[in-house]
């Protein structure tokens, strides 16, 4: 069981630095971020700070990093600036 619970700490502290690597170039480059979540599926906790809302899901299997413009039809990024959008910036930008 120590071994498991090690397992799950160590994949979620690799996952918690890849999606922090996302989250901080996009912040860098001028990417509104609406949403940082560790894990997968129901919301256990979140608090909204800034123009972020940041979350722990239930299942630690993954995360991610849901930026501004990513979703050419998601509604949220109706009124913010094109310049603070995913596809507005260029390719080395958004290969940070």
């Amino acid at each position: 069981m120590q071994t498991f619970i090690a397992s799950v700490v160590v994949f979620g502290l690799l996952i918690f630095f890849h999606e922090l690597g996302h989250f901080l170039v996009a912040k860098r480059v001028g990417i509104m971020v609406h949403e940082f979540s560790l894990g997968f599926g129901p919301k256990i906790f979140g608090i909204h700070r800034g123009e972020t809302r940041y979350n722990l899901r239930l299942l630690p299997l993954g995360g991610f990093v849901r930026m501004a413009g990513m979703d050419p039809n998601e509604e949220e990024d109706k009124g913010i600036p094109i310049e603070k959008t995913f596809n507005y910036k260029t390719a080395l930008q958004r290969r940070r």
